[in-house]
């Protein structure tokens, strides 16, 4: 699975407008072929801050996405009515509950580095 995240704070001033806009394109974003969810997140406590994540089947149908309309728009709306853009890509190769999580985290202990 592949996923991008774009981070951003939006000032109360284009909140709304900026709610708005993303209710419709995220629609739009899901019916894309390979999207698997298109969703905005809310900091609990910096209320100025959000989170656009949009997870893909593939890295191909992720790619062919970032060529469409809706990905510009998206882009466009969050450099007008967002500060401090930032977006970052990454890859699932594994996933899991609880269990998974400990397993990992005894195979990698963390270690002091200087």
């Amino acid at each position: 699975m592949f996923l991008y995240q774009l981070k951003l704070d939006v000032p109360e001033n284009n909140l709304d407008e900026f709610i708005d806009s993303l209710r419709h394109l995220s629609s739009d974003i899901r019916e894309e072929q390979g999207c698997l969810d298109c969703s905005l997140y809310r900091h609990l406590a910096k209320k100025e801050a959000y989170r656009v994540l949009a997870k893909w089947k593939t890295r191909q149908a992720m790619e062919a996405h970032f060529k469409r309309d809706n990905f510009a728009v998206l882009i466009g709306a969050a450099k007008v009515l967002g500060e401090d853009f930032e977006m970052s890509i990454d890859e699932t190769l594994e996933k899991g509950g609880y269990k998974f999580a400990k397993e990992k985290i005894s195979l990698h202990p963390v270690s002091n580095y200087q």
